[in-house]
């Protein structure tokens, strides 16, 4: 019985450990979630436990207090977001990398997919003539273009350039957008708004030897474009437009681009970005 006496106090500590390691378990503040993501909205679920409030970095720039917040990314990307979850001066944080891919466009006319898809540039005060606004989104396979106009804004002709090589020295410098252009390739035709499908123009890929006005025929409008039908959604001109990027041969992780649409006499009627300003070049678009 002494022996037994012996190890009592010994017994006791080491349940008394094991019981204390066992609430530290239990009750411990941890942060954990996942994610949904359809174009660029997120949703966010936290499974974070014994935690009573909660602090979200998104990865790019923005933050939530929420418990599973919902969060609008304006890029595709890889995003490093982090969720800290506390419980009085106890914090834990789960950092987790989210793929944005961006939306599904598809060229039909139906421009909801475009809804969380940012303005690459918005003509204002009628600077851009018949053109207001565009977005841009590069899926995998094409180039995809989102047009708003005025009433007048039909593109019944248009001068589409495009740098493809992101070297504003090589290609056509063009007197429109004297900070920077270059462009590689020239998408010049006519927008059919009865029968889209039935528009008509050619892909020309640059070939002078220097910045002067030379061109290869390489495409048709119906082997490398597809438009939808133009509408009029809120006293705008609507449509959108695609291009193939193999047309393009080697890329990088940007093109750059303009748009000008000419009326019938090939006057030039609306722009984008504007142009013939002392500020004007190409806008770019992210692959």
């Amino acid at each position: 019985m002494s022996n037994i006496r012996n190890y009592m106090p010994v017994l006791a500590l080491a349940l008394l450990i094991l019981a204390s390691c066992k609430k530290e378990e239990t009750n411990g503040t941890k942060a954990v979630f996942s994610y949904v993501a359809d174009g660029f909205i997120v949703n966010f679920t936290n499974f974070s436990s014994n935690a009573s409030s909660y602090h979200w970095d998104f990865g790019d720039g923005d933050t939530s207090i929420a418990r599973s917040p919902q969060h609008i990314y304006r890029a595709k990307g890889d995003f490093l977001v982090t969720l800290t979850a506390t419980m009085g001066t106890t914090e834990s944080a789960f950092t987790d990398t989210v793929v944005v891919l961006g939306p599904n466009i598809k060229i039909d006319g139906d421009f909801t997919d475009w809804e969380n898809v940012p303005y690459a540039a918005v003509n204002e005060g009628g600077a851009g003539g018949n053109i207001l606004g565009i977005k841009t989104f590069a899926s995998s396979d094409f180039l995809n273009f989102y047009l708003e106009g005025t009433p007048e804004f039909n593109l019944a002709v248009m001068d589409f350039y495009i740098d493809a090589d992101n070297n504003p020295q090589t290609g056509y410098i063009t007197w429109m957008y004297p900070v920077a252009s270059g462009a590689d390739f020239l998408i010049e035709g006519s927008f059919d708004r009865a029968n889209p499908l039935a528009s008509a123009g050619s892909i020309f890929r640059h070939n002078a030897p220097d910045n002067g006005w030379s061109w290869q025929d390489i495409a048709t409008f119906g082997e490398a474009l597809l438009f939808s039908q133009m509408k009029t959604l809120g006293g705008k001109n609507v449509l959108e437009f695609s291009l193939k990027k193999s047309i393009l041969g080697n890329t990088r992780n940007y093109v750059n681009f303009a748009l000008v649409e000419m009326d019938a006499g090939w006057a030039p009627v609306g722009s984008i970005p504007v142009s013939q300003q002392d500020t004007s070049k190409f806008l770019p678009l992210q692959l």
